[in-house]
């Protein structure tokens, strides 16, 4: 590395958390009024860079991560004066528009993910919060957990990149989390049973997406067509009487559901029917059907590849785990509720620049991203945090900590012992994690 390279690091963070941005707001929503002591740049950067600071996110940890980046002491009481709801709105306004900024970096699909902008994963994760906080986020398990949040993710699947991020009490139920919009055309949607609903399956098929979920096993749809020849004189039974004629391990039908529908202008309950396509795969280990619904023709998708796509969901829980054991984002002893806002965006603002850094690094180390798993990134990043935030906000000595870490970065990324492709590039190539 020569002496005269870019600081790539800083430029990525500080594309995402921009400090004349960062000024703006605070300015806007009244988090400095006056210039004093405070550093407020630096204050932001503390609370999304400073979590691996001490065994556990606290706020005397991130106190002291910022006194060790600025050589500047705040009195405890000082500190925790900070946390308030133009703090929290400051950090919620962060994420968004880091997340609107990497959202126009989209990776090339390739192989089965080709015919589809964007494969995306959505899911929804709980994150225990304090007792004290039962009134603003009362829990769906309130015998042992009277407080907690619910992050709903909607993210690509290629590159584990987060798209939305969205943060309610935890007794709202997940079906409600996902609203169908324009931003679904063109795009495969995977989620699990929390979602299902047939209302959002006809509302993203009406703004031309298209979406892939496992079935009920209670579901007994009435088969309308088969897409494989041998099995059409199957049309007219249910679906459970079907599979006690068929010798096969796979079945591709058209199935029509029935649901109920209500509405503000009816008050009463009409019954609707709509055809999806049912897909079955015969799993031997466990001897049973796993059924998939979708509204992906046969043109865009084989039956054969479900199993292997709907794998790729897999990756939004690994994008979770990341968030929990690297990012601390379970880590919310607060009973005071803007504090407890502001560190739940900090630690999601924390994943968005490790992503970031991620792919500005391997695009300049013009590496494959492979042979560089994002779960031994996440904790390179989480080591480097500290280095990170010294950079962002020690000007002295900038270019040789940063090229100090690069080479850190740059030597242990790689994992020696990779061998098996990553799942993200055995869904799009169609193979099963057995494979």
């Amino acid at each position: 590395m020569t002496q005269h390279s870019e600081n790539h690091i800083s430029q990525s963070l500080a594309s995402l958390m921009p400090r004349r941005r960062i000024r703006a707001l605070s300015r806007a929503l009244g988090v400095v009024k006056r210039r004093r002591k405070l550093d407020i740049v630096a204050f932001v950067y503390s609370l999304v860079l400073g979590f691996s600071t001490g065994d556990e996110r606290r706020l005397s940890a991130l106190r002291r991560a910022y006194l060790r980046a600025t050589g500047v002491r705040l009195a405890p009481s000082s500190f925790h004066a900070r946390f308030t709801a133009g703090l929290a709105e400051l950090m919620r306004t962060l994420l968004t528009e880091a997340l609107q900024r990497q959202a126009k970096l989209r990776t090339k699909m390739r192989h089965l993910f080709a015919p589809f902008i964007e494969v995306l994963a959505v899911d929804s994760s709980l994150v225990r919060l304090h007792d004290a906080l039962a009134d603003f986020y009362p829990s769906v398990w309130t015998n042992h957990t009277k407080a907690s949040a619910k992050l709903t993710v909607v993210m690509n699947v290629v590159g584990r990149g987060a798209k939305s991020v969205k943060i309610t009490h935890g007794s709202h139920h997940d079906v409600h989390q996902l609203h169908a919009g324009r931003w679904m055309r063109g795009r495969l949607l995977l989620f699990d049973l929390g979602y299902f609903r047939a209302a959002l399956f006809r509302e993203i098929g009406r703004y031309h997406g298209f979406f892939m979920t496992r079935a009920h096993k209670s579901a007994n749809p009435e088969i309308k067509g088969s897409y494989r020849r041998k099995h059409r004189h199957l049309v007219g039974f249910k679906l459970k009487e079907a599979l006690e004629l068929v010798d096969d391990d796979l079945v591709d039908f058209e199935a029509e559901m029935v649901y109920q529908s209500r509405s503000e202008k009816r008050p009463f309950v009409t019954n609707l029917r709509q055809s999806f396509r049912f897909v079955g795969h015969y799993n031997h280990d466990h001897d049973c059907w796993h059924f998939y619904v979708t509204n992906l023709p046969t043109s865009m998708m084989k039956a054969r590849h479900f199993g292997a796509i709907y794998a790729g969901r897999w990756e939004v829980e690994l994008l979770f785990r990341e968030l929990k054991s690297n990012y601390r984002v379970d880590h919310m002893p607060s009973a005071n509720r803007h504090v407890t806002e502001t560190l739940l965006y900090a630690a999601l603002l924390a994943l968005v620049v490790s992503h970031a850094l991620y792919r500005r690094l391997m695009s300049r180390w013009r590496r494959k991203t492979r042979r560089h798993p994002r779960d031994r990134w996440a904790l390179l990043f989480s080591i480097s945090a500290p280095d990170l935030l010294d950079i962002m906000v020690t000007r002295c000595g900038r270019r040789w900590r940063e090229q100090r870490l690069e080479i850190f970065l740059r030597t242990e990324a790689m994992d020696p012992n990779r061998a098996r492709l990553p799942l993200p590039h055995r869904a799009q190539k169609g193979q099963t994690g057995w494979d």
